[in-house]
This record gives structure tokens, C-alpha cells and sequence, in this order.
């Protein structure tokens, strides 16, 4: 608790600079009228491509790297399906991720300007932080990343995965002839079924 409280200025420092870059972010993104509207700023896109391959580098276990898998578009439409009141949170998400290294390491820049290396380890950091907002913070963001690039169907071909937007729905096979057959639903775990 005590290390808690020595790092909350620090803390709330940095979530006060983050809601800044948020609302600083959200000023510049002012489009013209008729000009395609984006849900997340060139910088946020930055950020998020910046995690997606420090999550999920190419060359990792599975061969397709987060950007590959397309996960900078699949965020910016999930920000955008997200009920506006909530947009700004995810938002300083993302920024509150750019800035934390500039308050504990491993190097004092943004996010997006250590080497990949330094990023990967930024994360664990997070991931492993006795301060409950920082692994907060870092779930959440590899929930939202991990959604994408497990829907990606490039990834669930390399993982032996069949996609099916549907998995528990009860389907009828038909035969060759037409007449329909009756298929077990998917086993939950062996000798289980739904």
C-alpha cells in the first residue's frame, strides 16, 4: 500500500496527461463536412498498431503479427460500434498506454517510439504492476486485441480453428440426396455436450 501511495502524484499526473492527449486528440479530429469520419485519430491508430505487434509479433508461435491480422482496423470498429459516452474512456486508454512509459519505464519516451523489444516489456510490466489501474489497463487492452486477432481468419487457420460466428446453434446436415441428417451439437469437453 505504501508503494501505492508514493506513486499516486505520479499516477494522477499521468492520467491527467492522458485526458489531455484524449481532449487535445479529439479537438484535431474536426473533419470537414462530407469527409469520411474516423473513430480513432492517426495517433491513437499509431498506438494501437504499436501494441497489436508488441502483443502479437511477426514471427511469433503463430506466423501473422497483429497488424497483419488487421487489428488497427478491427479496434477502430469497435470503438466506433461503442456507445458514444464510453468512445472518450477507450480513448484515454489507448493514451494512458502511450504515456506510461514516460512515468515507469523502461525508457522515459512514448509508447510508440521504443524499440519493440522495450515496448513487449512496457506491457509485462503492466501486466505484473502492484498499481491495479495500470493491470487494468492492460487487460483490457489485450481483451480488445485478443477478440480481433483471434477473429481474424488467417490466425484461426494457423491455430486449427474452424470459424463459425454461431457455435451453439443446433444445425441440420443435409445429404447428398437432400433429405436432411440430425447433427449432434458441439462437445464441450469429451462426453459432454451442450
Amino acid at each position: 500500500m505504501s508503494e501505492l501511495v508514493a506513486h499516486l502524484p505520479v499516477i494522477c499526473l499521468v492520467i491527467a496527461l492522458a485526458a489531455l492527449a484524449a481532449a487535445v486528440g479529439l479537438a484535431r479530429r474536426a473533419s470537414p463536412p462530407g469527409a469520411r469520419s474516423r473513430a480513432l485519430s492517426v495517433r491513437e491508430r499509431a498506438i494501437v498498431a504499436a501494441c497489436a505487434d508488441a502483443l502479437f509479433p511477426a514471427g511469433g508461435p503463430i506466423p501473422v503479427s497483429g497488424t497483419e491480422a488487421g487489428l488497427v482496423e478491427y479496434i477502430e470498429h469497435y470503438v466506433a460500434r461503442t456507445p458514444r459516452p464510453l468512445r472518450p474512456y477507450m480513448r484515454l486508454l489507448f493514451h494512458f498506454v502511450e504515456l506510461s512509459p514516460w512515468v515507469f519505464g523502461p525508457r522515459r519516451a512514448r509508447f510508440t517510439r521504443l524499440p519493440q523489444a522495450d515496448r513487449i516489456a512496457v506491457l509485462a510490466s503492466m501486466s505484473q504492476s502492484c498499481i491495479y489501474l495500470r493491470r487494468v489497463t492492460f487487460l483490457s487492452l489485450r481483451t480488445m486485441l485478443s477478440m480481433g486477432y483471434l477473429a481474424n481468419e488467417k490466425v484461426a487457420r494457423a491455430i486449427g480453428v474452424a470459424c463459425c460466428a454461431t457455435p451453439f446453434e443446433r444445425r441440420a446436415a443435409t445429404r447428398a440426396s437432400g433429405e436432411p441428417v440430425a447433427v449432434e451439437p458441439p462437445s464441450l469437453a469429451p462426453g459432454v455436450t451442450a
